[in-house]
């Protein structure tokens, strides 16, 4: 038994030519009068084709191996004259417009050939591409958005231009870049078992120039045209989702407005393909793009068996989600963002910080935000939704490519009476490097991992990407004075955390879950959290007192919302009007206990009594097991009945709460 090589077919120009071919019989080669070389055989007939350059062009060379005892040279000339016969047809069947993709070509995606054919039927396809665990639970909230108007997805970047623009070739740049990345022009089906995206092989997107520079009412009719562009995205099979208009709003001034669904185009991919199109405005060179398809091959070659192992041991012991809006309605609603701006010393400090702790200032944020968390739901164990960049360096230049490569994962933490802001930013640091590898596991098979069917109703983002406005102007004058982002997420709160000089910390929210007055408690108990963890690393959470007294700032999920942070108005406290609030972490957890143990609409003052209030023995061994839970103590309901009070209490708990090693705690779990 011998061995002998196997040759590539090579496809040439595409043409074929018969009158060139080889044979070998037995073990020698014959190639006209030249020598015979003995030559063990692997088959009975073997075939290696190539092609060969040609003073008449490149021609397919085939070379045919046989076993002179089966076959004779009259027999291999025939069967070599039907190959060429069946190439020669395959060639006229491509001219004459047949052929296309095969469920080879669009591996990953998993079609049949009869699915590849109904979608190519009445559009010219170009490739067709599975989708990326984000996008499936994104084009849900696209369908949901063309059902019920709830545009929530749809990203519009608006750029303010000053100075000489030439529409045409600013257009003719656009469909460049979309040219360079033509899968941002790609339809959505999910009419298969695995929903693709098609992308068409003459990449466009809608443009359209509208002239208001005479126009009285601009702002209105820019205001319409907006929206209008909003909805057009969300029609992912009808329409592209990506969509630009150029607005001229005065002699020399345009807007240009970039509208786009959130599954073609991630936060960090915006700026690059903004770059790309004034490149491509400006006639300068760009490096060959890098392929989408790239990423979606090297997701598909995940280890998923690691990935869940990686998961499950994080998510071990998780038995109650962390929502804040647990009975919040699926219909479209309001969303507002208000800001806090961190001073430059602050920014500076939370830098340190992160250095000192050999961690990120996200991951210092992360911290902020749990206890947040813990405040908000009463927990000490909490899950937050984290948006990762999906940018790993395995695959190439990746960080020049151009689509949606981010995802949502869980971050969990866990906060005992006894946990420091070192200790916690210890614990995120490792469970995030446990999981590092794994962000790219769909959030649906992580919660099927951990047993609940939602695991957090809050997300947390950090916006670290480039953008550098001054990389779209030029040397002809033309320059961008001002650049505004619309970006929401469908969860009730979401924190988007924008570094700087100054950091901005943009608090999203659904205005049916929160009212003005608790997103403002919650922003200056996120200010007061952020000051403790600079001031002392080392000092336990739980022993984080606020400035002033505070209230019940507003209703969240039907009920009174946990005590804010100070909120005076007109210079009065509700202490001065015979109302005695919590003035720390443990005060505000016990009140927030008897509110929702009790069923108490009003707000529940540090000196109200428990039984004043209602409570009962069986109520008592139900608080009891909640403040034991919260703030990690051991107390017996008879505490309860020696100290009824918030304030009496509140000082049991000091003396008789426990942190995880057995030291007594100074406070209360900060849960979260």
């Amino acid at each position: 038994i011998g061995f002998n090589y196997l040759g590539r077919v090579g496809a040439g120009s595409g043409q074929a030519s018969g009158d060139i071919w080889e044979m070998r019989q037995d073990s020698w080669s014959v190639t006209g009068t030249a020598a015979a070389i003995p030559m063990p055989l692997m088959h009975t007939v073997e075939l290696n084709a190539g092609t060969v350059d040609t003073a008449a062009g490149p021609r397919l060379r085939a070379g045919w191996t046989w076993a002179r005892s089966v076959l004779d040279h009259t027999q291999v000339g025939r069967l070599s004259e039907l190959w060429f016969d069946a190439l020669a047809g395959i060639c006229a069947h491509v001219r004459g417009g047949g052929g296309g993709l095969t469920p080879s070509d669009i591996l990953p995606a998993s079609l049949t050939q009869h699915q590849i054919d109904e979608l190519c039927r009445t559009t010219a396809v170009a490739d067709i591409l599975p989708l990326t665990p984000l996008q499936r639970g994104l084009l849900y909230h696209a369908d949901l958005a063309h059902r019920t108007g709830d545009d929530v997805y749809a990203v519009q970047i608006d750029v303010t231009l000053s100075g000489r623009l030439d529409p045409h070739r600013l257009r003719e740049a656009v469909h460049s870049a979309v040219r360079r990345h033509p899968h941002l022009a790609a339809r959505f089906h999910h009419q298969f078992d695995q929903p693709v995206q098609v992308v068409p092989a003459d990449p466009e997107v809608p443009w359209q120039f509208v002239d208001l520079s005479a126009e009285q009412r601009a702002d209105d009719t820019i205001a319409q045209l907006c929206r209008a562009e909003r909805a057009a995205v969300c029609d992912l099979a009808e329409h592209s989702a990506v969509r630009v208009a150029l607005i001229r709003t005065a002699p020399d001034r345009h807007r240009l407005v970039l509208t786009n669904h959130h599954i073609v185009l991630d936060g960090w991919s915006l700026p690059v393909l903004l770059h790309e199109m004034f490149a491509g405005y400006y006639g300068q060179r760009l490096p060959a793009p890098a392929p989408y398809r790239t990423f979606l091959r090297w997701l598909d070659e995940r280890d998923l068996p690691a990935a869940r192992a990686a998961w499950r041991d994080v998510l071990t012991g998780v038995d109650t989600p962390t929502l804040v809006a647990p009975q919040a309605r699926s219909e479209p609603a309001p969303r507002q963002v208000t800001s806090l701006r961190v001073s430059a010393p602050d920014t500076q400090a939370l830098d340190e910080l992160a250095r000192s702790h050999h961690t990120t200032v996200s991951t210092v944020l992360q911290a902020a935000f749990a206890q947040v968390l813990g405040w908000l739901t009463g927990q000490h164990d909490v899950m937050f939704g984290t948006v990762v960049s999906g940018r790993s360096a395995e695959v190439a230049d990746v960080d020049s490519m151009v689509g949606l490569l981010i995802n949502t994962v869980p971050t969990r933490a866990t906060i005992t009476s006894g946990t420091t802001t070192a200790g916690l930013l210890a614990q995120l640091r490792d469970r995030r490097n446990r999981t590092l590898d794994h962000d790219h596991l769909a959030l649906n098979e992580i919660h099927r991992i951990s047993g609940q069917q939602r695991l957090f109703d809050t997300v947390f983002v950090y916006e670290n990407y480039p953008t550098d406005a001054a990389t779209f102007s030029g040397p002809d004058g033309l320059t961008v004075t001002d650049l505004a982002a619309r970006d929401y997420y469908h969860y009730p709160l979401t924190i988007q955390a924008v570094p700087g000089d100054e950091l901005d910390l943009r608090i999203q929210y659904r205005t049916d879950v929160f009212d003005n007055s608790s997103i403002a408690a919650l922003a200056e108990r996120l200010r007061q959290v952020l000051a403790a963890m600079i001031a002392d690393p080392t000092q336990p959470l739980s022993s984080i007192t606020l400035s002033a007294p505070v209230h019940n700032g507003g209703a969240v999920n039907g009920r009174p919302a946990p005590p804010g942070p100070a909120d005076v108005r007109n210079g009065e406290s509700r202490r001065d009007n015979g109302f005695d609030g919590p003035t720390d972490l443990v005060e505000q957890i016990l009140t927030d206990i008897f509110a929702q143990v009790l069923d108490v609409d009003s707000p529940v003052g540090v000196h109200d009594s428990f039984f004043d209030l209602g409570g009962d023995s069986l109520s008592a061994m139900r608080a009891i097991a909640a403040v034991n839970t919260a703030l990690d103590c051991r107390l017996a309901v008879s505490a309860l009945f020696d100290a009824p009070t918030v304030f009496e209490l509140s000082r049991h708990v000091r003396g008789h709460a426990v942190s995880a090693e057995g030291v007594p705690a100074v406070g209360p779990a900060v849960d979260g």
